[in-house]
């Protein structure tokens, strides 16, 4: 059983508050039809610090199941759409190999009978890539950028992944609090058609004090029936709350 230390300011919490409608943590097979959720995430890498982390919302139960697949070193990958941890695996081990994030992607999907009913974005230290399947519904996209790769569907509009990146690339400070700002903000430009009910933050790299998980910041809201960006923010202020710890609010820029 892992030990966890109350001094540590890496923290780990989960939040469930209705299960009722949960998947199985495999998710459907290659071939069903069931209807892929709407869901819009960001996964990025600090070239400074080392750390991996990925921030995502989702209309489903349970979206940060699908936030496991991190090697410290290697990279990370994260599947929306219809979930398949399979394909997780798949990319995830192929980065451990040496290739990089667009060969990793392909050679997941070579195989997959429903890659069209997927996205699938990957990251290293050298770059990021992401697939975005033709069979997705409403405004399906994504975009890479230098350390980061942002992507959804379902989404209200084209204007949630260019908060999510503007927002990402204009906040400074820690990883976790880079990734959280920018969930808020594709939120608040609209988000999935049908709004969030699961979220999550994960933060992965040096430091972390969780035995083999290698993570530094795990929160996850697994369900709300309302807002899951806004209780994932509430959650992770009670956590600083319990652990001491105090954020500096950035000053506002200064006047033009």
């Amino acid at each position: 059983m892992m030990q966890r230390s109350k001094a540590t300011l890496h923290t780990t919490a989960v939040l469930a508050l209705g299960l009722a409608a949960v998947a199985p943590a495999c998710g459907p097979e290659p071939g069903t039809t069931l209807p892929p959720p709407a869901s819009f995430a960001i996964l990025a890498h600090d070239h400074l610090t080392g750390e991996y982390g990925v921030a995502a919302a989702s209309t489903a139960p349970l979206i940060g199941m699908n936030l496991e697949f991190f090697d410290p070193e290697a990279g990370g990958v994260v599947v929306l759409g219809r979930p398949f941890l399979q394909l997780n695996e798949t990319v995830l081990i192929a980065l451990q190999d040496g290739m990089d994030p667009g060969t990793a992607i392909a050679v997941g999907l070579a195989a997959d009978l429903d890659r069209e009913s997927r996205q699938v974005l990957a990251i290293t230290p050298e770059g990021a890539a992401a697939f975005t399947g033709n069979e997705l519904e409403g405004h399906a996209a994504h975009k890479t950028g230098e350390h980061f790769v942002v992507a959804g569907h379902q989404l209200a509009n084209a204007d949630v992944l260019l908060a999510l990146e503007e927002a990402f690339q204009t906040t400074d400070g820690p990883l976790a609090d880079r990734l959280l700002t920018a969930l808020g903000a594709a939120r608040d430009a609209g988000g999935e058609e049908d709004g969030s009910h699961s979220a999550a933050l994960v933060v992965v790299g040096p430091g972390a004090r969780f035995a083999t998980r290698d993570r530094l910041v795990d929160l996850r809201i697994d369900f709300v029936p309302g807002d899951a960006v806004a209780a994932l923010v509430e959650l992770r202020a009670q956590v600083d709350s319990a652990y001491g710890i105090v954020r500096q609010t950035p000053p506002p820029p200064p006047p033009p």
